[in-house]
């Protein structure tokens, strides 16, 4: 997990307090293995005379007595161990094969069913129409017995709140309403979000736009393409052909574009002699509209013991051109109009620049679990418009939960890369070779005949969770090997030839191999089965994990004394060939094999 601490980004933000968490847990766990439980175990376990691995007392379990067959089956000769690594590698090419028929997603939204809907009003509707609008889609809603809760929010005229501003900057009106849809535990998100998008399209007036989205904690999930040109006109012309070309996918809603977006502007040109004439100036005029539209602090009072602001706003209802044009002010409280030029223009709401070229981006929510694929298809499309001369003069670029799942998935496969290198590293220190932790990480690629497959069936996406999972196995999978081969060496180093190591050494650790797998395994079936609320480090990765100790370990078993075994003989091969006295004798295969 030490990689983890240098990805950056969103992914260390989430991920890395679970990976510290996991990492001191496991020195903890080291320093009990070494200390506590051998303290635990000469008071508790009852004391004997005899090896219980040797000798004639000792009796095979009936794990020894399934597995030694299929061990011995295998180390028979050259040709069943080269069969033995042939399977292998069949099996995992065939789980590579399943990867492009798993959906990919940046990060799991959580268990939480919730949907939020946003009515947006044309530019200069009053709030009293968004909230009669808003109640009609309340109504709609109300209708299905699925939706569980229902918490809508519509800003008042001037609120500069949160919301307000937010809608705002993002080129729409200020007082759009928000509709939080709460839906029953067991709803599909991905399927009630399409079904709300196709009622509430039937519930729009002219000019308005009611959009469903899912609700996420790591901001929108919206996939974004920037057009960006030197000539605007080429910048509006390739926007137009690209919504009209995401409008047509089934797997999107919600498409849109910021380039058109205006929103009424009031400018007021003050007359300075006017002004003065009626006791006032420029900045008494702002002070004036900017306190009857906003308000201003009028002091604080004591509420229940707690202080609460005070704020004095005019009822002006100043929600046109003419109520504006008729307000009065200055000491004569003369209308504004007499004494400033009122015009009523349209204003870009959004400029977007990208090396300072014009831009537009054209933003759209995916329907579908696996956004990697909607993904493909949207660069499909725009090469197509490419190829059809539409997107002439402009540049065109994925962005968004898109751009965002390409960086993560970078800074996770160089963490696993460095992990990889970190495991080596620490194993030729500990093997004093370079050889055996090679045979070791062979491992590895039997993880993925078990992870792969267990994602394919259960549908759940490759994701920021899941190759958290991938990391996890790099620590846990080679464990299993590590264990079977220290003992292998021990016994070849006190002179056994290295069939008996590899037989007895499989024996012995077959057992304590089994147990930690299964008890880990067993250990993540909640959390795979998906019965915790609001999990993000979640289904995903206890998938991967369950799915890819479960082939490993059993693999490990069979996989690594093969391997090590044909390791052996290229040494010996070798040794005679440059004429050097082998390091151990190799009797790879049984006495009666060739």
């Amino acid at each position: 997990f030490l990689p983890l601490g240098f990805v950056g980004g969103l992914v260390s933000q989430f991920f890395l307090p679970f990976a510290l968490t996991v990492t001191f847990a496991l020195l903890a766990s080291l320093i009990c293995a070494l200390t506590v439980v051998p303290v635990m175990a000469s008071l508790f376990i009852d004391r004997i005379k005899f090896d219980p691995d040797e000798g004639p007392q000792h009796r095979d379990t009936w794990v020894q007595r399934l597995y030694t067959p299929v061990l011995a089956a295998a180390l028979h000769n050259r040709r069943s161990r080269w069969g033995v690594i042939g399977i292998a590698a069949v099996l995992v090419l065939g789980a590579g094969m399943l990867v492009p028929h798993i959906p990919t997603q940046f990060l799991n939204a959580g268990s939480q069913k919730q949907l939020s809907i946003s009515v947006a009003p044309p530019s200069g509707t009053p709030s009293v129409a968004v909230l009669e609008q808003a109640r009609v889609v309340e109504a709609k809603l109300r209708a299905y017995s699925e939706v569980k809760l229902i918490e809508t929010t519509v800003p008042g005229e001037g609120d500069t709140g949160l919301s307000a501003l937010s809608s705002a900057f993002g080129g729409g009106a200020a007082n759009a309403a928000t509709i939080v849809v709460g839906l029953d535990t067991s709803t599909n998100l991905d399927t009630e979000q399409k079904k709300l998008s196709d009622v509430m399209a039937g519930l729009q007036p002219d000019g308005w736009q009611i959009q469903v989205a899912q609700e996420s904690m790591t901001g929108s999930g919206a996939i974004s393409v920037v057009v960006s040109g030197a000539d605007p006109t080429d910048v509006v012309n390739a926007t137009t052909a690209v919504m009209a070309s995401l409008k047509t996918m089934p797997d999107l809603i919600n498409v849109k574009s910021d380039l058109a977006t205006t929103t009424p502007q009031y400018d007021i040109d003050v007359d300075p002699n006017k002004a003065i004439l009626d006791g006032t100036s420029t900045y008494g005029v702002q002070a004036e509209v900017h306190n009857a539209l906003v308000g201003t602090k009028a002091g604080s009072v004591s509420l229940a013991g707690a202080p609460t602001d005070v704020y004095l706003q005019v009822d002006a209802k100043l929600t046109s051109l003419d109520a504006l044009s008729k307000m009065p002010v200055g000491l004569a409280k003369k209308p504004l109009d007499s004494i400033a030029t009122v015009t009523e223009t349209k204003n870009q709401a959004r400029i977007s620049r990208v090396d300072q070229s014009p831009a537009a981006t054209v933003s759209a929510d995916p329907t579908s679990k696996d956004t990697g694929g909607v993904s493909m298809e949207i660069q499909k499309a725009l090469d197509k418009l490419q190829s059809d001369g539409k997107l002439k003069g402009v540049t065109v670029a994925l962005g968004g939960v898109t751009q965002q799942m390409t960086e993560a998935f970078g800074g996770l496969f160089v963490s696993m890369a460095v992990a990889v290198l970190l495991v080596y590293l620490v194993m030729v220190l500990v093997f004093n070779s370079l050889v055996d932790p090679l045979v070791i990480m062979f491992s590895l690629p039997l993880a993925t005949i078990g992870a792969f497959p267990a994602l394919f069936l259960t549908q759940r996406p490759i994701g920021i969770s899941a190759l958290i999972g991938f990391l996890m196995l790099i620590g846990i999978v080679v464990t299993n090997a590590i264990v079977l081969l220290d003992l292998v060496e021990q016994h070849r180093h006190r002179g056994m030839p290295m069939y008996d190591a590899l037989m007895q050494g499989g024996r012995t650790r077959v057992r304590p191999i089994l147990m930690t797998a299964i008890a880990t395994i067993l250990a993540l079936v909640p959390l795979g089965l998906g019965l915790s609320e609001g999990e993000i480090i979640a289904s995903e990765l206890a998938t991967v994990v369950i799915g890819g100790l479960f082939t490993s370990t059993f693999l490990t078993l069979i996989v690594i004394p093969v391997v090590y075994s044909l390791v052996e003989d290229a040494k010996v091969r070798t040794s005679r060939a440059f004429g050097s006295a082998p390091e151990h004798d190799s009797d790879a295969a049984a006495p009666a094999a060739s």
